[in-house]
Order: structure tokens, then sequence, then C-alpha cells
């Protein structure tokens, strides 16, 4: 089930990170998180470059925290505003819907494309998605 999107400006977000490359559905980055980054406590966030096919499976960092914590290499989600979307229900179901619920984001906003789009996986139900928007893009949606 997709829910009413928003417009919202996210503060930059240290991560820790496995990568792929390839389509997202055949990475196995969060498998190999997963193995180092214990579930419970922790954020998860996945981004996908097009131009270059890297996949990441991301975990925030919290303060005193580093990439080392998990032996990981540290990144960088960027800040500013994004065009929002919430997906719940099964996760399978969600899975398959990310790509069709960027599509839709990407013709209601002009994305940035300096910024990746962000999967936030708040929990096993419930997965939100970031697209990088202009600033000038805003002016029909409501910020939060």
């Amino acid at each position: 089930m997709r829910t009413m999107g928003a417009v919202v400006v996210l503060p930059a977000r240290r991560v820790g990170y496995t990568s792929s490359f390839g389509h997202p559905s055949t990475s196995d980055a969060f498998t190999r998180l997963e193995q180092v980054v214990p579930l419970k406590g922790n954020r998860f966030y996945a981004t996908f470059d097009a131009r270059t096919q890297e996949y990441r499976a991301c975990v925030a960092l919290k303060d005193g925290e580093t990439g080392c914590t998990y032996g990981l290499p540290e990144g960088l989600l960027a800040p500013g505003l994004y065009a929002s979307v919430k997906l719940k229900g099964d996760f399978l179901e969600i899975v398959r819907s990310i790509g069709p619920a960027f599509e839709q984001l990407r013709e209601e906003h002009k994305q940035d494309q300096h910024r990746l789009p962000i999967e936030y996986y708040k929990r096993h139900t419930e997965v939100i998605l970031y697209l990088p928007i202009d600033a000038e893009t805003c002016s029909n949606s409501r910020l939060r």
C-alpha cells in the first residue's frame, strides 16, 4: 500500500555500507550488511546509482561509531529536499513496489541529479522512499 507523499528536508547522515553492482533485485549487499550489523537498534537505508549501477545497503552510524566499528567503508547520505512516499504491507510486495513508486515520484517532481534516491527500511512492513528534488519543484507540494 502506498500512502500520500510529502516533501521533506533530510539532514546529512553518516552511514557504513556494503555495495554491489547491477540491478538491486540481484544484490546481496543487505545480506552481507546483516552479517556484521545487528538488526535491533539500527536504522537501515539503501541507495542506487543508476549511472554506475552501484547499490549500497547502509546502516546509520550513531555518535561515536565509524564505518570501522563494523569493518565497513563510510559514506554520507546527502542532505536536502526530498519528495517522499511511504510503502506499507508485505515485505516482498513492498520490494516489488519500490521501482514503480520511484518512477511515479519522478513523474511528479524534478529529480536533483546530483544526489541519490534513498530507501529507508523503517520496519519489515514499512519502507519510506526519498527522491532528491530541486528546491523550485516543491512549490506544489507539502513541506514537512
